[in-house]
């Protein structure tokens, strides 16, 4: 009994740590995000409520049935004849009731369509929160990515510092360096510390935000894969981005969504000028009732004092107090603010584009640069080294060597993972919704 449960409890300490540091692509964490993140929910349930109103809109065009009934008890004195008598009587009612709209100015009809705008608008609203949800993510993704490897850069500067005032406390013993080289190599040990302390720093933060877009545990523990395929110049480097905006802005869920509610406010100054119309309607209802004080029985009765009744109502309006004119007003105004955001979107998509794009091929060009600038210095760092070694230059100029190699081995990092996500932006505009692969 004892070796099974040392057996089992080994299999936990085993299991546990591996279950918990789950390995997730940015394609995972988007996915995930998609499914569990709040405002994505909230919009899903936007638009179930405007699909119900579109179903309601449709269903307003029905007749309208109801039935309705009522029975009561009557007794005290009353006048019969002249005389002064004491009665009591029970009395019970039946109606059936139908009425129906039969011209309201099409207002039933602009009605329906201006749900149905509304209930497009909501759709694409929401598909548009899960792109810009997916480039949320991305962003979160990449910048713990990028401390991540910075910290490692840092933390091998650190080691190195580390290294020299080994290497410098033994010079300075044997008087190779003099005192003030080992306090400058210190100085620098701890500059080099907190520069990871900082990094770790940004490093959490980083974390913070991605578990907060994917809505996981603060204390969740995962671990990022990154794409490990080398950064190369690709065929967007000379593209035609007026015209990928053309195709981008047709399908684009965020213009979409602008078209519909402007679509949606059109049809409702025409819902309100309606008001402005003569409205026809129909109406029948059947009924019967009871008296216990009436001769005949209940069956007699009920069929002996049946009535129908069949008839039409016109309303016409002639004064509401300014109430119609002022709702016309303000259609229209909602109408005209439609239009002028849906321009501005579509100004915003257009000089995003121009800006990401623009961004990509800056980005290229700074990496290819911050290569070859890090093979010069990190050559620059070894001879500064082995000079450093022998005496043949002092400590400040050895640190200088060793903090531009490591300021480029940044910047390095930095574009290499700004061009990644440029590319996958412009790979958007172009169609590729890359997280649904």
């Amino acid at each position: 009994m004892m070796r099974s449960q040392l057996s089992f409890f080994l299999f936990l300490l085993f299991i546990v740590p591996v279950s918990g540091q789950q390995k997730w692509a940015l394609e995972d964490c988007i996915k995930y995000a998609v499914q569990n993140n709040l405002n994505i929910k909230q919009g899903r349930i936007e638009i179930e409520k405007a699909q119900q109103n579109f179903r309601q809109a449709k269903w307003d065009l029905m007749p309208s049935v109801g039935a309705s009934s009522s029975a009561g008890y009557s007794f005290g004195r009353t006048v019969v004849e002249g005389d002064l008598v004491s009665q009591s009587y029970f009395y019970n009612d039946y109606n059936l009731r139908a009425s129906m709209d039969l011209f309201n100015a099409f207002s039933q009809q602009n009605e329906i369509s201006y749900s149905k705008f509304r209930m497009r608008a909501a759709e694409n609203s929401s598909r548009n929160a899960i792109d810009d949800l997916a480039f949320k993510i991305m962003n979160s993704f990449y910048d713990v990515i990028y401390f991540e490897e910075l910290l490692q850069i840092t933390t091998k500067q650190k080691e190195l510092s580390q290294l020299i005032e080994k290497k410098t406390d033994v010079l300075v013993k044997t008087g190779l360096k003099a005192t003030a080289d080992l306090l400058e190599v210190k100085a620098n040990l701890e500059k080099d510390e907190l520069t990871c302390i900082q990094t770790q720093n940004k490093l959490e933060s980083a974390w913070i935000e991605l578990r907060k877009a994917m809505n996981l545990r603060p204390d969740s523990a995962i671990a990022l894969i990154k794409n490990t395929n080398p950064i190369i110049e690709d065929q967007n480097s000379n593209l035609d981005i007026i015209s990928l905006y053309g195709s981008h802005s047709s399908w684009s869920p965020e213009i979409k969504s602008y078209e519909y509610d402007k679509e949606a406010s059109r049809k409702n100054l025409s819902v309100q000028h309606a008001a402005f119309f003569p409205s026809l309607g129909a109406g029948a209802s059947y009924g019967t009732y009871f008296y216990n004080g009436s001769m005949g029985d209940f069956a007699n009765q009920f069929k002996a004092n049946q009535n129908q009744y069949v008839g039409m109502s016109l309303n016409i309006p002639i004064f509401s107090r300014n109430a119609n004119i002022t709702k016309v007003k303000l259609a229209r105004l909602e109408y005209e603010s439609a239009k002028v955001r849906l321009d501005q979107a579509k100004q915003d998509l257009l000089y995003e584009m121009v800006t990401n794009y623009n961004d990509l091929k800056a980005s290229w060009s700074e990496l290819t640069q911050a290569r070859k600038q890090f093979e010069a210095d990190t050559l620059a760092f070894n001879a500064a080294e082995k000079k450093y070694d022998q005496g043949m230059i002092n400590v400040v100029d050895f640190y200088t060597a060793k903090n531009r190699m490591s300021n480029t081995a940044g910047q390095v990092l930095r574009s290499e993972l700004t061009v990644e996500v440029k590319k996958r932006i412009i790979e958007f505009y172009q169609g590729n919704r890359f997280w649904e692969k």
